[in-house]
């Protein structure tokens, strides 16, 4: 019985040492949470880049292509335009020219 209590410690502590040294590999693989979420660039401050770029108001099927074209992300049209409403009626950021037409707001 002893015999197969020392093999399964052995068993045992192999496994052990093998997923720590994996933790420690993936651990200096990857970055730090703070790095990924500063890479991330949301919809608002892709709209606004595009805008700031064109220099004039653009329509929201042209934000949806430049953002698509610049950032190869798909944005949702009535989304989009919801949520830059929004912020339009919370007096940040955008404003509306014409119908699903938006600009910047002037700072």
């Amino acid at each position: 019985m002893k015999r197969n209590d020392e093999l399964f410690l052995t068993y045992e502590k192999e496994v052990a040492e093998f997923k720590l040294g994996l933790i420690r590999r993936l651990a200096k693989a990857s970055p730090p949470a703070e790095k990924m979420r500063r890479g991330r660039t949301s919809n608002f401050d892709m709209a606004e880049k595009v805008l700031t770029n064109a220099g004039k108001p653009l329509h929201v099927s042209e934000i949806i292509a430049a953002v698509e074209k610049e950032f190869g992300v798909q944005l949702d049209r009535d989304s989009l335009s919801s949520a830059i409403g929004k912020q339009i009626r919370k007096g940040k950021r955008f404003v509306r020219v014409a119908p699903n037409t938006f600009g910047l707001r002037q700072r």
